[in-house]
This record gives structure tokens, sequence and C-alpha cells, in this order.
């Protein structure tokens, strides 16, 4: 067996293994069922807990929970501007919601990386298969996969995309 189909075979295991991963971590995670209109488990929430608020105009929104009274909820939103990011304090009416999930963002950004890692992997190991030179095959894929493992962590702390509990939805 040759060297490039071996390079070939490895680069598409590890792309499949990265997928099974990525979709492993999304359906292992248990979606609790919130009793609808329960908001005692809204005010139960700690600050400072990322979760989702999904309107029921359809907009959604993520953050740290700022504050929870009977009749709304606050959070502070970071978005994107364009000049950069920017935290968005928002405030949402208890009668306009229709869910509020719990977000792991810890476990977003693991699995990104992870993600991240095995793209960079499958990208540095099909650039290495075809250089003519020998002496930097390996740095050149490690580097490319060092660098996709941090922008997937990076991309997955912005916008954490493994949800959990479902704590309010609306009756």
């Amino acid at each position: 067996m040759s060297q490039t189909r071996r390079t070939r075979m490895w680069c598409s295991k590890s792309l499949t293994l990265a997928l099974a991963f990525a979709l492993a971590c999304q359906s292992c995670l248990a979606q609790g069922q919130a009793i609808p209109g329960d908001w005692t488990q809204v005010q139960a929430l700690a600050i400072g807990t990322t979760i989702s608020v999904r309107t029921r105009a359809g907009a959604k929104c993520q953050g740290e929970l700022v504050g929870v009274t009977p009749d709304s909820i606050a959070i502070d939103s970071d978005e994107p501007t364009f000049a950069g990011r920017r935290v968005h304090h928002r405030e949402f009416k208890r009668e306009n919601i229709r869910e509020i999930r719990l977000l792991k963002p810890v476990t977003s950004v693991l699995a990104g990386a992870g993600i991240g890692a095995g793209i960079g992997a499958a990208v540095g190991i099909s650039i290495d298969a075809g250089a003519k030179v020998n002496g930097y095959r390996v740095p050149l894929a490690l580097l490319i996969t060092g660098l996709g493992a941090v922008v997937g962590a990076a991309l997955a702390h912005h916008d954490p995309f493994i949800k959990g509990n479902k704590i309010y939805a609306a009756p």
C-alpha cells in the first residue's frame, strides 16, 4: 500500500471519527422536559448561568443570567458587532418567551476544539501527502491540527452549540 493511500485512509478515518464524536455529544446529552408554564424553575437558576431564550416571535438569544422577576428575565448577551463583540443587556417579558434552555459552554468549547482539530488534521494530512519536501511534513500537519482546535474552541466559546435541559416551556 502506498504512502499516499495510507495517508488518505487515515485522513478519512480521522474525519469520520471527528464527525461521529460531534454527533455523539449532541445525542448523549439528555434533553429534559420542562413542565409547561413552570416559572419556578427559572427563578431557581443561579445568577451567571448560561442560558438560551427563544421568544414566541422566533428570535433566539443566549447569554448569562442577570436576574429573574415573576414577570421577566434579564440576560447579558455577548453579540457580534461591526468592530468585534459587545455585551448587550436583554430583558424578556414572561408572556413573550416560548422556552428557556440551559447551555453547556465548557462542553461546547471542548467539542468545538475536537471538531476543529479533526478538520485541521484532515487538512494538514492532505497537504502533507502532496508535499514534495520531507523535512517539515509532520510539524506542518500538527500545526494545522492545533490551529483547527483553537479556531473550533473560539467559535464554540462565542456560540455554544451543545444545549442542556429545557428549564421553561410556555403553556
